[in-house]
């Protein structure tokens, strides 16, 4: 049973690390919105009815 809480405390410490890295949220932040902004620009743009 030690070994499975070990294994526990080490991959939460992990995620830890990933979250406490405001760099690498900064940068996710930015990828996330940028690829959701760009995805709804090109979805308007495409349903967009062409002009008679």
């Amino acid at each position: 049973m030690a070994k499975k809480e070990n294994q526990e405390n080490e991959s939460a410490s992990k995620w830890q690390k990933v979250f406490d890295n405001i760099w690498l949220l900064f940068l996710l932040s930015l990828l996330i919105s940028g690829l959701i902004y760009n995805a709804w620009g090109l979805y308007d743009l495409l349903h967009v009815p062409l002009a008679p």
